[in-house]
């Protein structure tokens, strides 16, 4: 009987001293290999399988839609407040920030693999008893100088396109506060 790996006689191996038959084989080295291999794949799937349950981090842009459609709807509202001068600037902030909310929520639609959803749907929020006085521009002014900031140190952790997106954000909410609207008159 011949030995299937050598084609030899199995008590006799031709490259072995004095013929005898090695330890490791190729077939037991394939199969052996072969089931560590299985092992491994199924420890894999059982360990990824156990992992944490931690739900997965929200994606920073979303602190960025949301400011994006805040600073529109405050520039907004202080465009019907302002003087009949200011109201087509703030007007173009509104406009502008909204803007930025579209590419943000395209974006972020985009990431999570799911179309752009067609409607918002409006959020219920209470109704105060006395309503608030309505914002200035030295308030929208406030809200892009915060958003300008905080977009601009995003930037640094994101790559690709969307650090390009945040940062031209940063980059126009700065505009938007340094050139597009005139500076309030300080009081005296």
């Amino acid at each position: 009987m011949l030995d299937p790996d050598s084609g030899s006689h199995p008590r006799l191996h031709p490259r072995l001293p004095g013929g005898a038959a090695p330890a490791l084989t190729r077939r037991r080295v394939l199969a052996d290999g072969g089931r560590g291999l299985l092992a491994l794949a199924l420890a894999g799937a059982t360990v990824t399988a156990c992992g944490s349950n931690k739900p997965p981090e929200p994606d920073p842009l979303e602190a960025e839609l949301t400011a994006a459609r805040s600073d529109s709807d405050l520039a907004a509202a202080a465009a019907k407040a302002a003087k009949p001068a200011l109201a087509p600037a703030l007007n173009e902030v509104a406009a502008e920030r909204g803007r930025h909310a579209a590419a943000l929520l395209e974006e972020l639609s985009r990431a999570a693999g799911k179309p752009i959803p067609t409607s918002m749907s409006p959020s219920a929020s209470p109704t105060p008893d006395k309503p608030a006085p309505p914002p200035t521009l030295r308030d929208v002014s406030a809200a892009l100088r915060k958003s300008a900031e905080r977009a601009s140190l995003l930037v640094p952790s994101l790559s690709g396109y969307r650090a390009g997106l945040v940062g031209s954000i940063a980059a126009a909410c700065v505009a938007s506060f340094t050139v597009g609207l005139p500076a309030e008159p300080s009081p005296r």
